[in-house]
């Protein structure tokens, strides 16, 4: 049996084979098996863990656990392969994951990835969701040991002890005393850290940009800066202790196990924390968060700049890239106030350059975004498809504000010199001498012929009067912008000395009715909403971006 254990550890491929063997028994899905096992024995646990993470966990993670949601495609590190059982923080001495290891990584999130924290959720739902993980991986790991028994790898009466060996935890992982730590440690940590750790870290905290690696699904994964002083289990000593003891299953981090003595882990431990930014890992975990739009007399602030705004209290909102790079934005800060009329909020963050044009092919734009849940206990992204499920969208663009500042960023901008042929659908100048046939703005064209434009698309409006589009969505893939002659959303917005301030204003309610699927405003109302953030220096668009999870707005 234990050669089968060894042999078990390097066949995560024939494994992923095994499961879609044309064989009835082997071809049902994770999902399926669970499903029938839930119904056979009407754990209330697993039932509550099982309806969790459909709703919260299923977008990123898939259906199955298998890592196949559909958001997948946008993260790095990618979403964890549930069936696999590759657990990366676990403390203990097999790496296989207690409940109290799980309830922890689910609370907390993992910071320097997209894995949010699910701390707001109580206790026993955070077991429940332990409960299903942990079944996810044993209904997974006997579906592939099912394919070695059929192939005649593997003896059928083998299967519950190796099942037991892989998916039950070890032995907690002892970490001996934290000892004091002086200049004579900081020394001998040094030393350690530049023989051992320096080649894919840096000598000094820096990733080395040629060390990238690849985790074990193929995909590539740069070293952790040290400098940024965020750790995906946190930077207690404790938990840095099992990291570099352990390793990090699935991931290109190894094991030390053996190669140090006590207080030669416990040197290293204390250089790698003396390496990082104060206060970066607080920073960098995202937590829920309440701010409140204040009523105030007659007009609301003119723009992001207006002292009026010092009537409302700010909150700061600590944002996470999709795709995590440390090119990002760290966070907002958010303020709102209302009139009974409309609603304005005022969002600010720091960004070291302003990003106003997305023409040529390595341009992409600044943006922030706002998304207002019609659900007070909405899924954790875009919605879903019940009848008070969608989510509301106010979507803020840089190169849309300097298109409406100082007219169309178009290829002419870009390309300023270029050769134009004469295109018939703009108009003609005045003496229709075609050898001097000038340039005309975009929006002097024949719509017709710009075919997005004429076909409604918001994005491609150069007649636009607004620099925010409204869109509404109901479940990713349904994102869309409320028709062009009812965009209200209104913003305006102000860089200066590295800041962005962008307000954004709305009327509470509307005349005839929610007819578009926009959120209406009402005093008295306490409301979820989340932020994205788009930085175009690196290259974010669409779906790479910075995000929140779900804030609280009251509206006084």
């Amino acid at each position: 049996m234990n050669n089968t254990l060894q042999q078990l550890s390097g066949r995560t491929g024939f494994w992923m084979v095994a499961m879609a063997c044309s064989c009835g028994c082997l071809a049902v899905t994770v999902a399926t098996a669970l499903a029938g096992q839930a119904t056979k024995t009407q754990d209330p646990m697993l039932a509550r863990g099982s309806e969790l993470f459909a709703r919260n966990c299923a977008i990123c993670h898939g259906e199955n656990g298998d890592g196949a949601g559909k958001f997948a495609y946008l993260m790095n590190p990618r979403p964890r392969d549930f069936t696999k059982g590759e657990f990366k923080l676990a403390t203990t001495e097999n790496l296989v994951p207690t409940e109290d290891d799980l309830v922890r990584t689910i609370s907390r999130g993992m910071p320097g990835s997209a894995m949010p924290p699910w701390d707001h959720l109580p206790l026993a739902d955070l077991q429940s969701l332990a409960a299903y993980i942990q079944e996810i991986h044993t209904t997974g790991v006997k579906n592939r040991l099912a394919g070695w028994v059929q192939e005649g790898s593997m003896k059928a009466e083998e299967m519950p002890a190796i099942v037991a060996e892989l998916t039950q935890p070890g032995q907690p992982l002892v970490v001996p005393p934290e000892p004091a730590f002086d200049e004579i440690h900081w020394f001998r940590g040094r030393t350690l850290y530049l023989e051992n750790c320096a080649n894919c870290h840096g000598a000094d905290g820096h990733p080395v940009a040629d060390a990238v690696k690849y985790d074990g699904e193929g995909y590539p994964v740069p070293p952790r800066s040290f400098v940024s002083g965020i750790f995906k289990g946190g930077s207690d000593g404790h938990q840095l202790y099992a990291r570099i003891w352990k390793g990090m299953a699935g991931t290109p981090m190894p094991s030390s196990e053996g190669s140090y003595t006590a207080g030669e882990m416990w040197d290293i431990i204390h250089y790698v924390q003396s390496l990082a930014r104060a206060g970066a890992q607080e920073r960098a975990q995202l937590k829920q968060g309440t701010f409140v739009a204040p009523n105030v007399r007659g007009q609301l602030p003119s723009g992001p700049t207006d002292t009026a705004w010092e009537q409302a209290r700010p909150l700061y909102v600590a944002l996470t890239p999709l795709w995590w790079t440390e090119n990002r934005i760290e966070g907002l800060k958010v303020q709102a106030l209302h009139n009974n009329d409309e609603l304005a909020i005022r969002l600010s963050w720091l960004d070291p350059t302003p990003d106003e044009r997305a023409v040529q092919q390595d341009e992409f734009r600044d943006g922030v975004a706002i998304q207002f849940s019609l659900s007070s206990d909405p899924p954790f992204y875009m919605g879903d498809p019940s009848d008070h499920g969608g989510v509301n969208i106010w979507y803020w663009k840089a190169d849309r504000q300097k298109d409406i500042r100082d007219g169309h960023q178009g290829v002419d901008s870009a390309f300023p010199d270029r050769v134009v042929d004469m295109y018939q659908e703009q108009e003609p100048p005045p003496t229709k001498n075609f050898m001097t046939w000038p340039k005309a703005a975009l929006a002097k064209h024949d719509p017709t012929f710009i075919t997005a434009w004429g076909a409604g698309n918001l994005v491609a409006n150069p007649e636009m009067k607004t620099s925010v589009e409204s869109l509404v969505a109901r479940g990713p893939g349904t994102l869309a912008g409320v028709p062009a002659h009812i965009q209200l959303v209104q913003g305006s917005a102000i860089y200066s000395r590295g800041v962005w301030s962008v307000q954004l204003s709305r009327r509470m309610s509307f005349v005839d009715g929610d007819h578009t699927g926009e959120r209406v405003f009402e005093k008295g109302d306490f409301l979820p909403v989340s932020f994205a953030i788009w930085n175009g220096s690196a290259g974010d668009r669409d779906g790479k971006k910075n995000i929140s999870i779900w804030q609280k707005l009251v509206i006084e």
